[in-house]
């Protein structure tokens, strides 16, 4: 620790040791009707011959601001596209031009006699900030943002997530608003193409953050989808209903009323087709299966323990069959001195899904152990979601941001499991297991942030309150059978009734200060404190024939736990800009205290301690305007959840115990990120590459042991020959390094783009088998491209393809190394030979080699559409539509853990035809001149 404080010191005393001159030029920027205008171009012009020096686009509120480092006079362009041009002439100047409010006028023109001839520039790097021209990409006359995104270069969505160069994208904004929360797939299935001028991807600093200027590194992957001027008044969306074969049907609408910064949307979707617009707020119903898989699975569904981890939950084609009801409103307005965004949500899922899975052991003790289970499952999930955003300018130097979150979920759930533990082909054990559960579930968060700014340029000071609230409770019968096979076999019953009840209450709290230092520097001295109080308690009772009720308290599986986990975190960094350098350090220092106290069925008490300096650091240099390259190193802590502390037995499978371990203590983690980005204006080309690395000690982990002959581990519970106890321990030694890289340029020649990726992986894991230390080395390769036709809207295609590598060595268990291929192309086209007609058609082939014999997949996935369109401007369209023309839809994946890894089946939806109707709603009041290209 004393070698990272000299470091620090020495990188604080070099960067104070610089400076520089350079003019500073900022200014906002508005339409006639008092409106911020996002995504105008700033340029400074040479006076002597009109070369552009630099340029910027405006933010999101519609501020620019450019540094003039000759000392020569200048002349600011500021263009957006339906307004005229402003010039404005200045001399050179070393304190900061503020050129304050800059109103653009609208020009009047015809549309109709406009040509485009010359094609847009793919993307512009600006800054932080990568800016997408949909211009330049070519869409069918229907297609929504999602069909238009996933042509752009280094955006992919993979299960449902939309990822942006490499990383999960975790919000997108609409002209820089909130639209549906946090709701990546509703805004982009739901907004035309037509209406998207820019894409811009960037890190999005927090609103703590971005309200003191100072850059501690902490941020999101944030896209911002810029409309055009034109599509910003008029009334748009879509009505649709369909019905085919073996009952198989879906309707629903999507209807947006924009007017300037007012936006109001509303949709609903009904449908047992799988179709589904889920945030990770709907998943209570995860809990609603408590399978103890006996580890934290890595990729593929999710993981053990009760409750399951609900941030591994997919709700997708893949998971069973769903039939969806849901219905959201979305609200976004700004007033004088009030910006407001609201959406509420509710959301209803009954999915019926059957799983089949294959675990193969490979330890010193049990080599060749393997596990089978077979499990039916049903689960109907409702869920309502309120989420406001508030922002109150109060002046020009004080503001207030409100954001309150609320959820509230109910869960219903069986399932039927039959499971058995073999060696080589000899019979260990066997279940059956019948589940049922009710749960309620309801989450609430006020976070509301005061922002003041004072007169003196860089000095500020915010305070941020977050509240929360969170509530699980619900009860389960467990009906279960077990047969042991040893010397003798035992058969072992159960007939169980439990109810738990978990609460939480969690109190953050964050005082930031900035102080200027000299011209180029920025101090931020920062608090932060944070309480958080769970309890949880579990009941469970045994069956009583002779009373015919659930009178038998069990008190091995019952539970009264309560922790409370207090943080302290003192922090300063220091802040540097220079003309290409941009740099803050900081050195925290945190507290913490983590109680435990156990209350039944014994007592037993937890009282830990931690002291912990988190150093940071982030750089950025510009080699240029478009050209950067950026450093982030962090440091972070992570407490344990009640359930991994929590000492009590879940039986829920009998080969397959799970328990907490009330002695865990918090991590400490360690990330260095790395990324460079460049583009190439005149030749249209885009590069990125991006660089990672985490190493965690105290990491937390599953100790596994698998039973080599009877054991009693709790009164009244055995752990039966080759069953295993699952239990989370802290161990050193986790790391991983991770790269990606994008490269995107045309192909004139067949009026296309393509994007070649390529990425590689490390991961160093650590975990326990039987009391003995075994590491998992995973290395992973993947190579893929992406070519997407730039043509016309009439002939529209996409053709990509991955294929990915993966091998895993184990230091103690030989018999888990691996290695498998998986490959997944894709071809989608759709052509219109006729203004009236549309043809469709998608293929989707995935391959993989090296899973278990029966496991292996190799399948086409075939769907098919032709669609005729009639009345005024083509509005309506009638669709045919096969889905899985070749029958053969699968779904297969891969886990790999510190004890075994397995291979996993789950049903899918399978071949239908459906017949569908649908009216595009198209209304600009703006833009009459516009019409549809499929006229």
């Amino acid at each position: 620790m004393k070698n990272i404080s000299v470091l620090f010191a020495l990188l604080l005393t070099s960067v104070l040791s610089l400076n520089g001159q350079n003019a500073s030029i900022n200014g906002q920027i508005f339409d006639n009707k008092n409106q911020t205008i996002i995504g105008a171009n700033v340029a400074l012009l040479s006076t002597k011959d009109s070369t552009i020096i630099s340029g910027t686009t405006t933010n999101m509120n519609g501020y620019f601001n450019l540094e003039l480092k000759q000392r020569i006079p200048i002349l600011i362009r500021i263009t957006f596209i339906g307004f005229q041009e402003i010039y404005i002439a200045k001399e050179w100047s070393n304190r900061p031009i503020n050129l304050g409010k800059i109103t653009l006028l609208e020009k009047a023109m015809n549309l109709d006699a406009v040509e485009i001839v010359a094609q847009a520039t793919p993307v512009i790097q600006s800054g932080d900030t990568t800016q997408i021209n949909a211009s330049a990409f070519k869409t069918n006359p229907d297609a929504n943002i999602e069909d238009l995104i996933t042509k752009m270069p280094g955006i992919t969505i993979q299960d449902g997530k939309v990822q942006a160069h490499g990383e999960n994208v975790q919000k997108v904004l609409v002209d820089g608003q909130e639209f549906f929360g946090d709701d990546a797939n509703t805004i982009l299935k739901n907004l035309p193409a037509e209406v998207v001028d820019k894409i811009e991807i960037f890190d999005k600093k927090s609103d703590q953050t971005e309200a003191s200027g100072f850059d501690d590194g902490n941020t999101i992957k944030t896209i911002n989808i810029v409309t055009k001027v034109e599509f910003r008044n008029g009334t748009f969306g879509k009505a649709y209903a369909g019905y085919g074969f073996d009952n198989k049907w879906k309707a629903g609408m999507n209807l947006n009323f924009f007017k300037e910064k007012r936006r109001f949307a509303i949709l609903l979707n009904s449908n047992n087709v799988n179709e589904q617009n889920f945030s990770s707020e709907d998943l209570l119903g995860v809990m609603s299966s408590t399978k103890s898989s006996g580890g934290s699975k890595r990729g593929g569904k999710g993981g053990g323990g009760q409750p399951n981890d609900a941030g591994n939950f997919l709700v997708n084609q893949k998971n069973g069959i769903t039939t969806t009801q849901a219905l959201g409103v979305n609200y976004v307005n700004q007033w004088k001195n009030i910006n407001f965004s609201g959406s509420y949500f509710i959301n209803y899922s009954d999915n019926l899904a059957n799983e089949n899975l294959f675990r193969y052991y490979a330890t010193s003790v049990n080599e060749g152990f393997t596990y089978e289970e077979q499990q039916e499952s049903n689960s109907k999930n409702l869920n309502h979601r309120l989420n406001l955003r508030i922002d109150w300018k109060i002046d020009s130097l004080n503001s207030i941001l409100f954001q309150p979150r609320v959820s509230f979920q109910q869960n219903n759930a069986a399932s039927n499991m039959d499971g058995k533990n073999q060696i080589i082909s000899l019979l260990q054990s066997i279940t059956n297991n019948d589940f049922k559960s009710n749960l309620t579930g309801a989450n609430i968060s006020a976070p509301i942030l005061y922002r003041h700014t004072f007169k003196k340029k860089g000095r500020s000071f915010s305070l941020s309150l977050t509240p929360s609230y969170n509530q699980n409770r619900g009860d389960n019968y467990l009906n279960t059978f077990a047969e042991f096979y040893s010397d003798t076999t035992t058969i072992e019953l159960l007939d169980q009734f439990s109810n738990r009840n978990m609460q939480g209450v969690s109190i953050s709290s964050n005082a930031s200060y900035t102080e200027p230092v000299g011209k180029l520097g920025m101090l931020n001295f920062n608090y932060r404190t944070n309480y958080t109080y769970n309890k949880s308690e579990k009941e469970t009772f045994n069956y009583s024939p002779y009373l015919n009720e659930y009178n038998l308290f069990d008190t091995t599986l019952s539970n009264v736990y309560n922790s409370e986990y207090v943080s302290h975190t003192f922090g300063t960094s220091y802040r540097y800009r220079k003309d290409k350098i941009n740099m803050s350090a900081g050195l925290s220092y945190q507290l913490a205290q983590l109680n435990g106290d156990q209350i039944f069925p014994y007592a037993y008490s937890i009282n830990k301690t931690f002291n912990s300096i988190l150093p940071n650091l982030q750089l950025q240099y510009k080699f240029s305007k478009k050209k950067n390259i950026r450093f982030n190193y962090r440091s972070s802590n992570r407490a344990p959840s009640i359930s991994q502390l929590q000492n009590v037995i879940n039986n829920y499978n009998p080969l397959q115990l799970t328990t907490g371990n009330p002695d865990l203590k918090q991590d400490w983690q360690n990330s260095i990120t790395i990324r460079y980005t460049t583009s190439n204006s005149d030749k249209a080309t885009s590069f990125m590459a991006l660089l990672s690395n985490s190493i965690i000690q105290d990491y937390m982990v599953n100790n596994s042991v698998i039973a080599t002959s009877d054991s009693i581990i709790a009164d009244g519970i055995t752990l039966a020959r080759g069953s295993q106890l699952t239990k989370p321990i802290n161990i050193d030694g986790y790391f991983n390094v991770r790269s990606f890289n994008v490269y995107s340029f045309p192909l004139s020649k067949i009026k296309s783009n393509l994007s070649l990726n390529f990425g590689a992986s490390y991961i160093k894991n650590p975990g326990m088998v039987n009391n003995q230390i075994n590491f998992s080395n995973n290395y992973n390769a993947g190579l893929g491209f992406a070519l997407s036709s730039n043509i016309s809207e009439r002939f529209d295609f996409i053709v990509s393809s991955n294929t990915t590598y993966n091998n895993t060595s184990n230091t103690l268990q030989a018999g888990l190394n691996s290695d498998y291929l998986n490959q997944n192309s894709k071809l989608k086209i759709q052509i219109m030979p006729w203004k009236w007609l549309v043809i469709q058609s998608d293929v989707n082939h995935l391959y993989n080699s090296g899973l278990s014999k029966t496991y292996n997949q190799n399948y086409l996935l075939w769907n098919a559409a032709v669609g005729y369109k009639f009345l005024k401007d083509k509005k309506a369209e009638l669709r045919l539509s096969i889905f899985d023309i070749l029958k053969q839809n699968n779904n297969i994946s891969r886990n790999t853990v510190e004890t075994y890894y397995e291979d996993i089946r789950t049903n899918v939806l399978q071949q239908y035809v459906l017949l569908t109707f649908s009216y595009n709603i198209k209304y600009y009041k703006d833009a009459k001149a516009v019409t549809e290209k499929s006229n």
